[in-house]
């Protein structure tokens, strides 16, 4: 990704957002795999300013519109609401342009955003999920991975799109290497020390200390024998930006 008028900066949420956004301002993100279709776009946000609009665009700052997700004034630039809205005409793999859109000054920052499917993305919780108590009894056995199919296989590449002081753009590019379809990937591999995920598209990120763990969207799991898609995602760094490790990836 790279931006006009953007800056990054630790987020109360963990990881950084990206702040300071003026009338104008916008990230474009390259080669975002939209496949048949995306139905809605969410985005964690924050304003003491005026607020004002996120708007998806195709091609360049000034193409398509596909969504315009309103952001409210939210009460402090680290007091976090999520909002969404609907996505129509975004489909294929094409260049992203986040434009933001307002009044004068500081409009608002923006911790993440992601794509939906279908429906109503789910609700960030008001109140913390209840702990689940320690199990009195050993846990079961963890059963043997199960073996794709005859003719499944997938592989996984990483490039490091750009970066700048204090964060990273990298991109995974899946195939699908076997004979036969594919119905879904998970890619796994390790950050270097020092840094930690900010965001991610195109596909569900997770991350348990540097280990981070890559599932595919509802819309980009099936692959064609030779087929292909991309996940990207945004790193924060307390150097230089490193290559991951431990790369891998399983079909289904």
């Amino acid at each position: 990704a790279w931006s006009v008028g953007v800056e990054t900066e630790p987020a109360s949420e963990g990881g950084m957002n990206v702040g300071f956004l003026s009338n104008g301002d916008y990230i474009k993100v390259k080669g975002v795999a939209f496949g048949s279709g995306a139905a809605s776009l969410s985005a964690r946000v924050a304003s003491a300013g005026s607020g004002g609009t996120i708007e998806a665009r195709l091609g360049s700052p000034t193409g398509t519109r596909v969504a315009a997700c309103t952001v409210p004034v939210t009460g402090g630039w680290q007091t976090w609401q999520t909002v969404s809205c609907p996505v129509t005409g975004a489909t294929g793999t094409q260049d992203l342009y986040l434009r933001f859109v307002g009044g004068s000054g500081n409009l608002f920052n923006l911790n993440w955003w992601q794509f939906g499917t279908g429906g109503d993305p789910t609700p960030t919780p008001t109140t913390p999920a209840p702990t689940t108590p320690a199990p009195t009894t050993p846990a079961p056995t963890t059963p043997p991975p199960t073996t794709p199919p005859a003719g499944q296989a997938c592989g996984v590449t990483y490039t490091q799109v750009g970066s700048w002081s204090g964060g990273y753009e990298g991109r995974l590019t899946i195939t699908n290497t076997g004979s036969a379809p594919i119905s879904g990937w998970r890619v796994t591999f390790s950050l270097p020390s020092g840094q930690s995920l900010s965001q991610g598209w195109n596909a569900t990120f997770g991350q348990q200390g540097s280990q981070v763990t890559v599932t595919n969207a509802a819309y980009n799991g099936q692959l064609s024998a030779g087929g292909s898609t991309t996940a990207g995602y945004i790193a924060s760094s307390t150097g230089s930006a490193q290559t991951p490790t431990n790369l891998a990836c399983t079909s289904s």
